[in-house]
């Protein structure tokens, strides 16, 4: 049976595999032969403390897509929580990919 699906997203709270899931699916399906496009997102902590989010493609770009930010006042930031996104530099990584043509398995972790 032939897999036609153009985008996957998993879900779920911090902390439960999410990415590491995506990772092992990725390989595996490189492995067979299967073309994967995508990216997942990667926590970054300083000590115990998450500081922030990177956007990684599954070709290995990585790139900013939310910091830890003090309120600035600054109306054209993009916040989510008490993170700021870094829209630019995910619309430059991500959005490409989702807009790919060909059959793909993409994964959000």
């Amino acid at each position: 049976m032939a897999l036609n699906y153009r985008h996957v997203a998993v879900t779920g709270p911090p902390g439960v595999g999410k990415t590491t899931l995506i990772q092992k699916i990725v390989s595996k399906l490189q492995a067979a032969g299967v073309t994967c496009e995508g990216f997942y997102t990667q926590e970054l902590r300083q000590g115990s403390k998450r500081v922030g989010f990177d956007v990684v493609t599954l070709s290995g770009k990585t790139g900013v897509l939310a910091r830890v930010k003090a309120e600035s006042g600054n109306r054209r930031e993009h916040r989510v929580g008490q993170y700021v996104v870094d829209l630019p530099a995910f619309e430059s990584l991500a959005l490409p990919l989702l807009r790919t043509q060909q059959p793909s398995y993409i994964g959000f972790g």
